[in-house]
């Protein structure tokens, strides 16, 4: 008998906090600022032709050409969040002294990369634990700014697809592949980063695997890992073919993002 984990955990996207956060009240909601997200440097993008956005599974695709390239600006996304209220006492213990609230700062960098002399690349780490949802959707507003006026070549996964499904502006080509129709749905940052391209009119050709595990968690099947190398090649050509085959299935098992025969729970 197989069971395999399921996971329907939903986080209201407009929630500041991410589920280990630790909070003084977990049951009431608490104002606080919006994450700010800035570019460390300024890019300009004239010299440049197109833009490869992938959330970290895929990043196995690219990991070889990654090695020699350069990072030129990181997006930095820093937000606040409050923590336990700590109560200072007078030796004797019987008089309260003074409280400090351990306030903490978070900061996230994601690396924008210049994979060659006219593509940009940005590779966003999604983690359900520890990121929170708003910061993400505030992420990509900012990435879809940057991305005027280029080519987006774009690969997301959704747990609620069964085989990789295409999306594209302006119009849906295909391309061979199978298009993203309702009740099908995608979530977490390829929605949210295909939101903002449609809303600033960013041409960009968008990829969506079937995958399985929780956003910053999740696992291809060898079928997809397949069908995803072709598509990438046949939109890149990096190097020999069959070098990049096995570049990226070995980057793949290294990740430990390859879903296989030891997924579940054997009982």
């Amino acid at each position: 008998m197989l069971f395999k984990q399921w996971n329907e955990y939903s986080e209201p996207r407009h929630h500041l906090d991410a589920p280990l956060e630790e909070n003084t009240d977990l049951d009431s909601l608490q104002p606080a600022p919006l994450p700010e997200v800035m570019l460390e440097k300024p890019i300009d993008t004239a010299g440049f032709k197109r833009a490869f956005i992938v959330t970290n599974i895929f990043r196995s695709l690219f990991e070889d050409r990654l090695a020699r390239a350069e990072q030129i600006s990181s997006f930095v996304v820093v937000w606040q969040t409050k923590g336990r209220e700590q109560h200072l006492y007078r030796e004797d213990y019987q008089t309260q002294e003074d409280s400090r609230s351990t306030d903490e700062t978070k900061r996230l960098e994601f690396p924008v990369h210049k994979l060659d002399d006219g593509t940009l690349f940005i590779c966003v780490r999604e983690d359900f634990l520890h990121v929170p949802p708003i910061s993400i959707n505030l992420l990509s507003r900012e990435i879809a700014k940057l991305c005027g006026g280029l080519e987006v070549l774009l690969f997301g996964s959704s747990d609620r697809v069964e085989r990789v499904k295409y999306v594209g502006f302006p119009g849906n080509v295909g391309k061979g592949l199978p298009l993203l129709t309702p009740p099908e749905l995608i979530t977490n940052f390829t929605a949210s980063i295909m939101t903002q391209l449609l809303s600033n009119k960013v041409r960009f050709d968008g990829y969506v695997a079937p995958s399985e595990g929780p956003s910053g968690y999740e696992k291809l099947s060898m079928e997809t890992m397949d069908l995803l190398i072709d598509l990438c090649w046949s939109e890149v050509r990096f190097g020999n073919r069959e070098d990049y085959v096995k570049s990226c299935h070995r980057n793949w098992r290294l990740n430990g993002t390859v879903m296989g025969a030891q997924t579940g729970l054997y009982l």
